[in-house]
């Protein structure tokens, strides 16, 4: 079995097989998937050299199996918040050999080193036990507060 490796986001070489990625992860998405709405802002991001950096891709044979990103962004009080994103997978990759885990490593090493940040969030659905077993495992645990949506 060929090594999973772990990669920044190369816009050049990297933009269509991250979009087929993308299209492939309505299975788990927990937000609705838009390919030029995704493409515009992956086209904002790779403009600052430390969000391009931060799209982390996960190769197997320079084949994209894996991606992760996250957004940073301040509250009406000033405070940071870093909301790291489901990872993005295939159905019949997700949770074999280990690619999940992997992405989230590195971009914990990447927040934490590169960002100074400390502290994320990640949104998951509630029934998805194996994204609850992996963060356990990664030693994140179940915020306090609850979320709630609705269409206004």
């Amino acid at each position: 079995m060929s090594e999973i490796k772990i990669v920044r986001y190369d816009p050049r070489k990297d933009k269509e097989s991250l979009e087929g990625l993308v299209k492939d992860f309505e299975y788990r998405s927990i937000y609705p998937i838009d390919i030029q709405k995704f493409s515009s802002e992956i086209g904002n991001r790779v403009k600052d050299l430390k969000l391009r950096n931060s799209m982390i891709l996960a190769k197997i044979e320079e084949k994209i199996v894996g991606a992760g990103f996250f957004t940073i962004m301040n509250d009406y009080l000033g405070n940071l918040h870093c909301i790291i994103h489901d990872v993005v997978v295939r159905k019949e990759d997700s949770f074999k050999r280990g690619i999940e885990e992997s992405i989230l490593r590195e971009l914990f090493s990447y927040l934490k080193k590169t960002m100074k940040i400390d502290n994320v969030g990640i949104f998951i659905r509630r029934n998805d036990s194996n994204i609850q077993s992996l963060l356990m495992k990664l030693k994140i645990k179940k915020s306090e507060l609850d979320y709630y949506e609705g269409e206004i």
